[in-house]
């Protein structure tokens, strides 16, 4: 008997990569190149789709590409990061244009858009998306007078498909780092699951800081205004030597830190971040964030000039 564990590695690439494909192919045809009229190429109508950007109606996600590249005719996307994993690929978007047109119901000014968002999508048998998820920065999008139209989809944490011993182990770190250290506050257990000098990259100003000391001290300082904060993992794949998570974190902003005042407000955040494993442990660590979650309970959340 055959298990999802001792399936051929061969035929296992064969459709990560025919996954890949497909959603390269989607970016430069939807995304890049706005051919609207393929986008029953690349998408199964029938297919669910979680994006926090498309109103929960019939065609939903045609009057959301109708509206974008209408909004921004001049609209590029990059891939940053890019996983492919089975039948699902994780990709991290940087989406780039300036307002020319109408777009959310207000007329062309000319302001640029950069917007980070992490997609996550699964392919079916005929290489079309059968369904989609998205972390979307709304701290950027609300300036355009947008806000999220739809709740995200159900959580499936678990890992799908075959994977090797270490991706399953890489997996298994990750979730219990989750679970301990950003869930139950343990930072005393920080360097089981990162290495001493690992790197992290954002967007903050100023940057959460290098290496595991770093990492505790930051940490200490957000358990520290949100007292309750938990980290669940909604979505996880693992390749090769990279682990990829959508990620809710949910708390209440009742704590002093930092010389910030609580508001009391109820935090709900979504992030998605792409781990680098070494022997087990983090080294490197992307992310992208929500950060209207913390603008809602009244943080101020700063950039690099221009992000």
């Amino acid at each position: 008997m055959t298990t999802q564990h001792d399936i051929d590695p061969a035929r296992r690439n064969r459709r990560s990569e025919s996954s890949e494909q497909a959603v390269r192919g989607l970016v430069a045809e939807i995304h890049n190149g706005h051919r609207l009229d393929r986008l029953d190429a690349y998408y199964d109508p029938a297919g669910p789709d979680h994006d926090p950007r498309l109103a929960p109606v019939p065609d939903g996600r045609r009057a959301f590409w109708r509206d974008l590249v209408t909004g921004f005719p001049d609209l590029s996307v990059t891939v940053e990061t890019l996983v492919a994993d089975h039948d699902r690929v994780m990709a991290f978007l940087t989406w780039r244009g300036r307002q020319h047109g109408e777009f959310a119901g207000r007329p062309a000014d000319g302001r640029p858009l950069e917007l980070h968002t992490s997609e996550l999508f699964r392919l079916g048998a005929d290489g079309r998306v059968v369904e989609h998820a998205a972390v979307v920065d709304y701290s950027i999008l609300r300036m355009f007078g947008v806000r999220p139209m739809r709740e995200p989809g159900p959580p499936r944490p678990g890992l799908s498909g075959p994977h090797t011993p270490v991706e399953r182990a890489n997996a298994a770190q990750i979730l219990a780092a989750y679970r301990e250290v950003l869930t139950e506050h343990r930072l005393d257990r920080a360097d089981t699951y990162y290495e001493d000098d690992y790197r992290h990259h954002n967007a903050q100003v100023p940057a959460v800081p290098n290496g595991v000391e770093a990492f505790r001290a930051y940490f200490a300082g957000n358990f520290a205004a949100f007292p309750d904060l938990t980290a669940t993992v909604d979505h996880i794949l693992a390749v090769g030597d990279r682990v990829m998570v959508f990620a809710t974190w949910r708390g209440h902003f009742t704590g002093l830190s930092r010389g910030r005042q609580p508001t009391g407000k109820r935090l709900l955040m979504y992030t998605s971040d792409v781990f680098r494993m070494v022997s087990g442990r983090v080294a490197e660590h992307w992310e992208v964030v929500d950060y209207s979650g913390l603008e809602n309970v009244g943080m101020t959340v700063r950039r690099p000039a221009g992000g």
